[in-house]
């Protein structure tokens, strides 16, 4: 076993991936945010960290070479749902979500929280804006994976998680390890996906111009 803001997966994999490329994870004191390109594995790093914890508390066992796992309680955000029954708009669903998060994290059992891109349901600003104000509220309180395309809570949240990063190398097998993603791939997806020339270059026509009109940042601000 481990302690409430611990955990140690060393050569963990998920059942249902085959091949599975088995990857190790070590906290000590702090959560983990995580970033990666697109169809690198962030959401599936969460579910295989979440499957084996879940799997070592029940039955002593999991799907790794080694474990500690602490005594926790597992939630999650994974994958948030708007929904035309209940008139409930995919935002009006994460916060939702997301409330019940907090309200978890402040019980008395701990608390492991496992968060995929939360507020997708909102324009850029405010989604990192609310994701950088949970997840201070969060780390604070539980044991928490954040996994997000917003490299730029990396800076925001130094204090609370630790940076990790998953990869792809030349073959194809799945890479963990500390840092923050330094190059993204959403745009080059654009052609391998068979969009049009002009598509793509209209598209990197407005990343180039969004660089310039981001580009005067100032210190991250110390969250209270």
């Amino acid at each position: 076993p481990a302690g409430a803001r611990e955990l140690d997966l060393q050569g963990m994999v998920h059942p249902l991936v085959q091949p599975a490329h088995a990857l190790s994870l070590q906290l000590q004191g702090q959560g983990a945010l995580i970033t990666g390109q697109n169809g690198a594995g962030k959401s599936t790093l969460l579910r295989t960290v979440g499957l084996n914890v879940v799997v070592a508390r029940a039955f002593g066992f999991c799907y790794a070479r080694s474990a500690r796992v602490p005594a926790v309680t597992v939630v999650a955000s994974l994958q948030v749902e708007d929904s035309l029954r209940t008139a409930t708009s995919l935002y009006m669903a994460e916060l939702a979500r997301a409330q019940a998060l907090s309200q978890a994290a402040q019980q008395a059992t701990p608390v492991l929280v496992l968060i995929d891109e939360i507020f997708r349901g909102t324009n850029h600003l405010e989604s990192v804006a609310a994701t950088a104000a949970l997840a201070h509220e969060l780390a604070g309180r539980a044991l928490l994976l954040l996994a997000t395309h917003h490299a730029v809570l990396a800076p925001l949240l130094a204090d609370d998680l630790q940076d990790w990063c998953v990869s792809l190398g030349p073959e194809g097998a799945q890479c963990l390890q500390r840092g923050v993603l330094a190059q993204t791939n959403g745009l080059a997806m654009l052609a391998d996906y068979g969009f049009a020339p002009q598509t793509q270059a209209n598209a990197a026509l407005v990343a180039d111009w969004l660089q310039g009109y981001l580009a005067h940042p100032t210190h991250s601000p110390k969250l209270g």
